[in-house]
This record gives structure tokens, C-alpha cells and sequence, in this order.
């Protein structure tokens, strides 16, 4: 940062971390099941919006269109007009898998040598104790202008991210920029790649599979050529230099076939393809298309969704205020980069919401068994928060 950079020019106080609070806070979240699918959202929404309640903030249960509860939202107005700045952590997590693969039951929120366990402790529990934390904080302090939204989305692992749309639904007009409570801090996150996900059909002639003279047409052979295809993809020759490591495609379900004694007359394939600014969706259907008529002139191509790539550049005041706060509560240089994954970024970055995946809590074993967030980062992520809203929201 140069000294006339209006962000590197932010001066803010020493943020004092309320780090036994914080991990108090985080481990009920993390006693409270919330896995996504399998655990209804109410008790774990119910518990942090009471948690923001007693602590002196108004919050908000936002639901989706047909009444289920998706979100916990607080608002924080600043003293004069200015920029919205969103903060967002979810809330509800992965499965737990088999008990037995943990040392520690996975809902314990037990806090052993350094490290809180369990699911959801680094993804995101950690984070959503710690944003709720920063609400309360700049509730208390106040803001010089603008507007802090801080958000816990109840649906992000299911990949439907009801969270978030029933914010989006809302506040009416979206905030100005988005940062994501996620977990790790090797750097900032400011772009990624897009997807299209596309459900194919392939067609086939049933027959018993012991007939001698009607052998029928064997949908699942169909469908097995695509996927051998997709094994080995040539993209075309469309390079984007935010994204060296290029597009990607998987075929990620097959369905087809009954029993063992009748060819399969239907198989259904889902196959999932990575976008990046110049293989978009557009271009990435037709690419799909090809290899398909390539194997099945007949075969159906459903586009089942779709969300673009996206970059946000260096000089954005969103990332050069997470860069530059990062690296204060750090004390090491941050640097900002794209990721293969898409994430809910992706989603804002299609409503015109510049966003960022901010550094968070140092983690292990994410998704997996004996999963733990590391107590001694959560000080450095709770002061680069604050500062960071500060820094965005502070100069016009």
C-alpha cells in the first residue's frame, strides 16, 4: 500500500480479541447438529440469534419462499450513508459420517489441547461465533458510515445456498461487496471458477439380456462411451490467465438398468463441468453437446444450473481491505488468488456483489472424522475482521 492509497491510509485501533468468549460460543454451535439434509436448521438458528439477542442486537430469522427458516441476519447502520458490506459464515455444516472414525463424538464441541472438535468447528462454526462477535462489536462501537450486514446461511452445503437467496430477497438491493467466513489462511480468495451442471439421457431398447436372437440396445453402453470421453477432456484452446489450471469435467452420477436379466432401455448421467471467463456457459454447452451427439445423436441434455467464474481484481477496495487487515492481524503479506471450487461467491459475483473468501481459522480434517479449528488463530481472524470492515467502510 502506498501512503496516498485512501485503504492503506485507514488507521484502526487494536481490536482486544474476546477469544473465551468466542470458542464458548463455538462450541455449543458445534453441540448443536446441524448437518445439512439431515438436521432440521431451527436449533442451531434459534441458538445464535438468541446469542445475538442477549448480546444487544436486533436479529432477523429470514426464510425462504415456502416458510422454511434459511438465515440469521443483523443489520449495523452506520452514522452517515455510505457502502453495505456483507459477512457471511454458514451455519449448517457436512454430514458426521460414522461416529466410530472419531476419537471424540462429533458433536461434543469438546476443546482439547488447543483445538476445538467436532463437526462443523472449522467449517464454519468457528467462523459464524466469531462474525457473531464482530456484530457485536462494532453494535457496541459503531461505524462511521454505511452499513454491516452479518449473515449465518442455514443451506450452504446442500449446495442450494437458501441462506443467501433469502438475503438477497430481503435487504431488496444487494450489498456493495461480500466477504466469506470459510476456514484456512494461506491468502485471500478474490475469484473462482464457474460450473454448468447438465443431466443427460441416453436411450436404449430393452430386451431380456438371455435372448438369443433380440439383443436389444444397451443404454448404460451408451453412456459409458461419454464417460470414457469425458476421462480424457480436450477443451478448446481458450486460455484465461486468472485461471492457469483451466476448465474441468466429471461425470459425477450414472443411473440405469434393473435386475440382471433386462438390457437397460434408459440411462441418466450428471456430469459436472467447470467454467472459466472465456469457456463460459455458453461455450461450455455446446462443447457438452458435441461429445454427446458424438455418442447418441438422440441422447437429451437437460442444464440443470449454472453459475458464471469469477475475478475480483487487486486494486477493488474490498480486496485491498482484507489484503491489507490480514496482514496487520497476521503479521505476515497476504496475497489474493482464484480457486478451482465455486462457492457463494459465484452466486453474488452474478448479482454484481464483488466478494472475497477472507482468511479464517488455521483447521484440519475439514469434512472429515476429528475435524478441529485451532484455538489460537481465532484472535488473529476476529481482529482482521474488524479492521478490515473499518478500512471498507470508513472512506467514501
Amino acid at each position: 500500500m502506498t501512503d496516498h492509497d485512501p485503504v492503506g491510509s485507514v488507521s484502526a485501533a487494536p481490536v482486544d480479541s474476546p477469544i473465551d468468549s468466542i470458542v464458548r460460543l463455538a462450541s455449543r454451535l458445534v453441540a448443536t447438529p446441524s448437518c445439512a439434509g439431515i438436521n432440521p436448521p431451527q436449533p442451531v438458528l434459534s441458538l445464535v440469534q438468541s446469542w445475538l439477542a442477549d448480546n444487544g442486537l436486533a436479529p432477523r430469522l429470514l426464510d425462504d419462499p415456502s416458510g422454511k427458516a434459511m438465515a440469521v441476519l443483523v443489520e449495523i447502520a452506520g452514522a452517515a450513508p455510505g457502502p453495505v458490506l456483507c459477512l457471511d459464515a454458514c451455519i449448517d455444516t457436512a454430514p458426521a459420517g460414522d461416529p466410530g472414525q472419531w476419537s471424540a463424538p462429533p458433536f461434543s464441541g469438546a476443546v482439547r489441547d488447543g483445538r476445538l472438535l467436532g463437526r462443523g468447528a472449522a467449517d464454519s462454526k468457528a467462523g459464524v461465533a466469531i462474525l457473531a462477535h464482530v456484530a457485536r462489536h462494532f453494535a457496541q462501537s459503531g461505524l462511521p458510515r454505511g452499513a454491516l450486514h452479518v449473515l449465518f446461511d442455514a443451506d450452504e452445503h446442500t449446495g442450494r445456498f437458501g441462506g443467501v437467496r433469502a438475503y438477497l430477497d430481503a435487504v431488496g438491493r444487494p450489498p456493495d461487496a461480500a466477504s466469506l467466513g470459510y476456514p484456512g489462511n494461506d491468502g485471500i480468495v478474490a475469484g473462482g471458477r464457474g460450473f454448468l451442471r447438465a443431466r443427460l439421457r441416453f436411450a436404449g431398447v430393452a430386451a431380456h439380456s438371455g435372448d438369443a436372437e433380440r439383443r436389444g440396445v444397451n443404454a448404460l453402453t451408451k453412456v459409458a462411451a461419454f464417460a470414457l470421453k469425458l476421462a480424457e477432456p480436450v477443451f478448446p484452446d481458450a486460455a484465461d490467465a486468472a485461471f492457469p489450471f483451466g476448465p474441468a469435467a466429471t461425470v459425477t452420477r450414472i443411473e440405469g438398468g434393473e435386475g440382471f436379466s433386462v438390457v437397460p432401455d434408459l440411462a441418466v448421467c450428471h456430469v459436472d463441468i467447470r467454467l472459466t471467463r472465456t469457456f463460459d456457459a455458453a461455450e461450455a454447452t455446446r462443447w457438452l453437446e458435441d461429445i454427446v451427439r458424438a455418442v447418441d445423436a438422440g441422447a437429451a441434455i437437460e442444464i440443470v444450473d449454472s453459475w458464471p467464474a469469477y475475478v475480483v481484481p487487486q486494486d477493488d477496495r474490498l480486496v485491498r481491505s482484507f489484503t491489507a487487515a490480514a496482514g496487520a492481524a497476521f503479521g505476515r503479506p497476504f496475497a489474493a488468488d482464484v480457486c478451482g471450487p465455486s462457492n457463494i461467491g459465484n452466486l453474488l459475483a452474478a448479482r454484481g456483489v464483488p466478494t472475497v473468501c477472507a482468511p479464517g481459522v488455521s483447521f484440519g480434517n475439514m469434512h472429515a472424522a476429528d475435524e478441529w479449528a485451532d484455538i489460537a488463530s481465532i484472535g488473529p481472524v476476529y481482529a482482521m475482521y474488524c479492521d478490515a470492515a473499518l478500512r471498507f467502510l470508513s472512506r467514501p
